[in-house]
């Protein structure tokens, strides 16, 4: 189970993450589950409590240190309602993100970019393509992902090719997208270095 950093399990994913975990490997420890979903081991010795009064799964004490969890018909159930709820505040939440590019996107071919490079192929790059390409009222064409790490150049991203900072020159566009957060500042001091006009800069990170 992968840890989230932007989002707080709240009580109900942390029910439906020792559920799937349990489901994964029934000789799970109380320990493994509490490190996975960063959880009090009490807790979790709480939250099982409550999933065996439910009907959700039986305990099978196979010694005294060793314990078997049997997850019932009424447990998946109850795991297939909680993803369903999780799937469906993560799609509300994702749909908000996504309306607020293609405003930001809007406004940026409002200003007379047509043709444009990203710069930073990362995951900030990757929906902001997705955008552009599933959005029809956006009128951006994007060419290119430019990125400094020389393990992606030569690779694609979203059907675009990535290349090297170097390859500015040689192709055709009205401005560069800074598309990563964590080097924003970097990227821009760099682009300046090389004299590429600042008018031409679009910082979605300000």
């Amino acid at each position: 189970m992968e840890k989230e950093v932007f989002f707080k399990p709240t009580p109900l994913y942390k029910e439906y993450m020792i559920l799937d975990l349990i489901e994964k490997n029934s000789h799970i420890t109380q320990r493994k589950i509490s490190t996975s979903i960063n959880t009090a081991v009490s807790l979790v010795n709480e939250y099982l409590e409550s999933f065996e009064k439910n009907g959700y799964l039986k305990r099978d004490y196979q010694s005294s240190k060793t314990v078997e969890y049997i997850i019932t018909k009424e447990g998946i159930e109850r795991k297939q309602v909680l993803n369903i709820g999780f799937l469906k505040s993560s799609q509300t939440i994702y749909s908000s993100a996504k309306e607020n590019i293609s405003k930001f996107l809007e406004q940026v071919s409002e200003q007379g970019f047509k043709t444009i490079l990203l710069y930073g192929a990362g995951e900030v790059a990757e929906i902001i393509l997705n955008v552009i390409s599933e959005n029809e009222i956006v009128n951006l064409k994007a060419v290119a992902v430019i990125d400094d790490d020389t393990n992606k150049i030569g690779n694609k991203l979203v059907k675009l090719p990535i290349i090297k900072k170097e390859d500015i020159k040689h192709i055709s566009h009205d401005g560069i997208l800074i598309s990563s957060y964590r080097h924003h500042d970097k990227i821009k001091d760099n682009l300046i270095a090389i004299s590429y006009p600042v008018v031409r800069l679009i910082e979605f990170f300000k």
